[in-house]
């Protein structure tokens, strides 16, 4: 991950776990003791701050520095920020609220593979299929114009028993 990422990664999380924690730049600022422009600075990724005022950060804001980073180096994947929200409102549901999260993801989970599965066995063919009979559907406008020999062809495909 490049330098450049992870400011941006740092500046956007800063914005959005103090939003999230509903306080105000200010308020930040005041707790940290430091003037509410430096928060905007950040927020905007104009500059970053100290790593030990990252870290106060994260106290006040009540989350881990790999939050504030982006990064979960525990892991072999890393959340986007939907899929972070997601699992936090997750973990802030009762019992129940997982169970019903849980079976619904579940039978989901199990349609979209039977879809995915479907449509793999879908296999593109090419027909190349040529004529000498322009085809015109007893009911179409042109059907009269049609040659005499196709509306012969076609009356005697309909008299057929199958």
């Amino acid at each position: 991950m490049s330098d450049d990422t992870i400011k941006k990664n740092i500046s956007k999380n800063i914005a959005k776990y103090r939003e999230a924690a509903n306080i105000s730049q200010k308020e930040l600022a005041k707790r940290l003791g430091v003037v509410p422009s430096r928060i905007s600075n950040w927020e905007t990724g104009a500059n970053c701050p100290t790593i030990d005022i990252l870290f106060e950060v994260c106290e006040i804001l009540n989350v881990s520095i790999n939050d504030i980073y982006g990064v979960y180096p525990d892991s072999k994947f890393v959340l986007k920020y939907g899929e972070q929200d997601l699992l936090k409102k997750y973990r802030g549901l009762d019992d129940h609220g997982k169970e019903m999260v849980d079976f619904t993801l579940e039978k989901e989970y199990e349609r979209s593979i039977a879809e995915k599965k479907k449509s793999d066995n879908i296999v593109p063919m090419a027909v190349k299929e040529s004529s000498d009979y322009e085809l015109n559907a007893a009911h179409a406008d042109d059907y009269m114009g049609a040659p005499d020999e196709l509306k012969t062809a076609e009356e005697k495909m309909l008299d057929e028993d199958f």
